[in-house]
C-alpha cells in the first residue's frame, strides 16, 4: 500500500535525521535559521507519517469508507495548518525574512496554503478525490521534510 510505504519513508527520514544531528551538530551552536529548518523537518515528516496511517486508525471506529477519508483529510489539514503556523511564528520570533530564491520557493509557498484549504474543503465533502488528496498532502509534507533535511545536512 502506497500510504504504508510513505509512512516508512517518513520514519526512515526521522531516524536518519537523529543520527546526522547527533554526529554533526551541537544544539548549542545552531543559528535561528537552523532551528526553524530542524523544526520544519521534524514536524512535516511526522505529519507525513501520521497522515499515512490515519485512515488505518480511523477505520477502526467506522467502516464508512467516505467518512474515513474525509476525517483523514481533516486530520492532515489540521496538522499541516499547525506546522505552517508554527513556522510563521518562529520566523517572526527570530526576525527571519523569507528569501524566495526562485520558482521552487514561490511554488512551495503557494502549494502549502492551497493544500490546507483543499483538505478542509474535502473534509466537508465538497471535493470527491479524497484518497488522492490525502496522498498528495502526505507526499507534500514528506517533500518539505526531506528538502529541509538536505538543506540542514548541507549547511556547514
Amino acid at each position: 500500500d502506497l500510504l504504508n510505504t510513505l509512512a516508512q519513508i517518513a520514519l526512515g527520514t526521522l531516524g536518519f535525521t537523529g543520527v546526522v544531528v547527533a554526529l554533526k551538530h551541537s544544539s548549542n551552536n545552531w543559528d535561528d535559521y537552523e532551528k526553524i529548518r530542524f523544526q520544519a523537518l521534524v514536524t512535516t515528516t511526522l505529519t507525513a507519517m501520521v497522515g499515512s496511517i490515519l485512515p488505518q486508525i480511523i477505520v477502526i471506529a467506522t467502516d464508512n469508507d467516505t467518512l474515513v477519508w474525509r476525517l483523514a483529510n481533516l486530520g492532515i489539514g489540521i496538522m499541516h495548518l499547525a506546522n505552517f503556523g508554527s513556522i510563521i511564528y518562529l520566523a517572526f520570533k527570530y526576525k527571519i525574512k523569507p528569501e524566495l530564491r526562485g520558482f521552487k520557493d514561490i511554488l512551495d509557498t503557494i502549494i502549502g496554503p492551497c493544500l490546507i484549504i483543499m483538505h478542509f474543503v474535502a473534509a466537508l465533502g465538497y471535493i470527491p478525490w479524497l484518497k488522492l488528496l490525502l496522498v498528495i498532502g502526505v507526499v507534500q509534507q514528506l517533500y518539505i521534510g526531506i528538502s529541509n533535511f538536505l538543506d540542514f545536512v548541507g549547511r556547514k
